[in-house]
């Protein structure tokens, strides 16, 4: 009768956690984004207008097996939903619901508000297992909720907002003394992990993984001998995201990794104390090069305040071992320690390389491998790979927090105080996210000249080609919008990983089709004139057609 009454109260801070992830991100976004018939809210806002974009063409488009492409953004080639950034798991969820939507339709709004949901129950399931006191789980909470990482990213990174998917992770890792005997329960867990990644972000791979790792690895370290039914996880986490990657075209899209950046966008070692913009009391630090804001890991005050009470535990902790000399750590914590230390370590290193910095210095460089750099070139925005481990801390310091002070009402008050500073601190940003996605906005395309809405009304157009070597991805993307309003395909497209489309390009120009409607950049029209095309300035743009407009 105690356990169930345990596991209801267990239970109830749950659902608990997981409305106040709901409130914060009402709070903070506003309803107008969950109104899944409002659209212009994402038009015009660069990344975010990528996946909503990409989502539009993918529902267009014909099913194809694997179930992922569209030939309507590199046109005539297959791209996969998975290099629009456009959270694939519910963009073919929803396409399979298309006949019944509305002609304008985005899930974004609500899959922000379901990530901020369960970013508060992962963050309570973890607090709960590590014995964290009931009162402090649900304030606790709210510091993962509105982690500085979760709001820099979402609706922006759109996909990469679900950081729940990590604390999954996480939490998998810190039940791991009591689940991992029970293999069949681990490797269905696990497989979920990897199918998640593959239906929502690539990137949450390498995050994940060390995870991943750590629970094989320790698996192995207590039970003193290698068993293959324990590394049984790992074979169910590739198998499933292998799988999920196939079928949504991930492998049938020719898509370039490219080393352009790696090192670029990397952690700098400064990056848990820079806060960029989010803190009322913190200035923004120095950086080795621009591109490092993808290693945004600022931690905030609150948490910077409970790190001071986490060393004052630790140290307590230290002197009495000494004075006793009773102290004596048991097998499970040097494991798990251990683990604990490779894991954060290992991400850190991979976060900050291949061109380790601190502050405007380079430290040093972690290798010059042409092959290595190849296939690391994969994650090239190293940087966020580091976000793990903004979270292992916080998980520290609240648990420190908790161990520290006998009266567990103390331990509340402090970190309710703490968690108020942390929210005092980064209030400026979530005021400034407020602004910026609770007003309501009417998108208004740069597309002026006369010569679009003439080309609409002539109709018989199938495809844009877009000619001009450089893609520019804020032009191309309104172009691609009135693509999409008008029924046309694109040949090419803002993809998270670049596909050549040059050969597909030249054919089409040698051969012109009264179908296409060729566009050039108006900066590149040298020697347009050999094409034989009628030509129309439009905008910043030059209009190329096969038959003359009227």
């Amino acid at each position: 009768m105690k356990s169930d009454k345990i596991n209801i109260k267990t239970k109830t801070i749950y659902i608990a956690a997981m409305l106040l992830g709901a409130l914060c991100f009402i709070t903070v976004y506003g309803i107008r984004v969950l109104n899944p018939c409002y659209v212009d809210w994402l038009l015009n806002r660069g990344d975010l207008t990528q996946h909503y974009l990409g989502w539009c063409f993918f529902r267009e488009s014909d099913w194809t097996f694997p179930i992922g492409l569209t030939n309507r953004l590199a046109y005539p080639d297959y791209s996969s939903v998975i290099y629009t950034d456009s959270i694939p798991l519910f963009a073919v969820f929803f396409k399979l619901l298309s006949p019944i939507l509305p002609e304008s339709f985005q899930y974004f709004g609500w899959w922000g508000f379901l990530c901020f949901m369960l970013q508060g129950l992962f963050a309570a399931k973890i607090l709960n297992a590590l014995h964290v006191g009931k009162g402090q789980i649900l304030i606790g909470s709210l510091i993962f909720i509105l982690s500085p990482v979760v709001i820099e990213k979402m609706f922006r990174h759109t996909a990469l907002g679900g950081h729940w998917i990590i604390l999954f992770a996480i939490y998998l890792f810190v039940r791991h003394s009591s689940i991992y005997t029970d293999v069949k329960k681990t490797t269905f867990y696990w497989g979920l992990v990897g199918a998640y990644i593959g239906s929502v972000h690539m990137y949450l791979l390498p995050m994940c993984g060390a995870f991943l790792c750590g629970f094989v690895l320790c698996s192995w370290l207590k039970e003193k001998r290698f068993l293959l039914k324990y590394a049984l996880p790992g074979v169910s986490f590739v198998g499933c995201l292998f799988v999920t990657t196939y079928l949504l075209g991930g492998f049938s899209t020719r898509a370039e990794a490219g080393s352009d950046g790696l090192g670029v966008f990397s952690f700098n070692l400064n990056g848990f104390f820079n806060a960029k913009g989010y803190s009322k009391f913190l200035p923004s630090l120095t950086t080795y090069c621009d591109g490092q804001y993808e290693g945004f890991a600022y931690l905030g005050l609150g948490v910077f305040l409970l790190l001071v009470i986490a060393l004052v535990y630790i140290v307590s902790c230290v002197y009495r071992a000494v004075c006793t000399k009773k102290w004596k750590p048991d097998r499970d914590f040097v494991i798990y320690g251990m683990t604990y230390v490779l894991m954060s370590a290992g991400l850190i290193l991979f976060a900050a390389s291949p061109e380790v910095t601190l502050g405007d210095r380079l430290l040093f460089v972690l290798t010059d491998s042409s092959t290595l750099t190849h296939y690391w070139s994969m994650f090239r925005s190293s940087g966020r790979i580091v976000w793990p481990v903004c979270y292992l801390i916080t998980i520290g310091v609240i648990v420190c927090n908790d161990r520290l002070f006998s009266k567990k009402h103390v331990a509340v008050i402090v970190l309710t105080l703490c968690t108020f500073l942390q929210l005092f601190d980064i209030s400026g940003k979530l005021r400034g996210q407020r602004n910026t996605f609770a007003k309501e906005v009417t998108y208004e395309s740069p597309l002026k000249g006369d010569i679009w809405t003439q080309l609409s009304k002539k109709g018989g157009f199938e495809h844009i080609v877009w000619v001009s070597h450089n893609v520019d991805n804020n032009g191309i993307m309104h172009i691609a919008k009135y693509a999409y309003d008008n029924g046309l395909t694109m040949n090419n497209y803002y993809f998270a990983r670049g596909i050549n489309v040059n050969e597909n390009t030249k054919r089409s120009l040698e051969n012109p089709d009264k179908s296409c409607i060729y566009l050039f950049r108006g900066d590149e029209t040298e020697g347009i004139e050999a094409y034989g095309l009628y030509l129309y300035e439009a905008d910043e743009y030059v209009v190329g057609t096969v038959e003359e407009i009227d």
